[in-house]
């Protein structure tokens, strides 16, 4: 796998993060432009492309910050689908998703075990006790 390098005139999205996949896609244009070349205020452009046109580069492996702001980030690209599809031209949608394995937002465990004590002389009520699980194996 070759390292490519993706440059973008702004910073990166706070979220992405080493691992997480990098795709792109072309674009076409829809939509109206106005008299003057810009898009209408009336007018929402949208960018549309087949599913199966979304290509993927690979898993982001570093960035690299200029001035104090992420604006690249080096990503593994597969020889072989280089080879058939080229880099991302500047027109293209980059997009990136993060790998469900490592971000959870749960705990993970198959056992739990809950003692509640009460050190106190004094009489003390308790009015609710709360617990969430999901079974994931039987």
């Amino acid at each position: 796998m070759a390292i490519i390098q993706l440059d973008f005139p702004h910073d990166i999205n706070v979220s992405v993060q080493v691992d997480d996949l990098v795709y792109f896609v072309s674009t076409t244009p829809v939509g109206v432009p106005g008299t003057n070349g810009n898009w209408e205020a009336t007018t929402t452009p949208h960018d549309t492309a087949p599913r199966e046109n979304v290509i993927l580069i690979g898993p982001v492996t570093s960035f690299v910050p200029w001035n104090g702001v992420v604006t690249t980030i080096m990503a593994d690209y597969s020889d072989s689908v280089a080879a058939i599809y080229g880099p991302p031209l500047t027109t293209d949608f980059i997009m990136f998703s993060k790998d469900n394995k490592v971000n959870l937002s749960s705990l993970l465990g198959y056992y739990s075990k809950v003692q509640f004590r009460n050190n106190s002389k004094d009489k003390a009520e308790l009015f609710a006790v709360g617990a969430d699980f999901v079974e994931s194996s039987k």
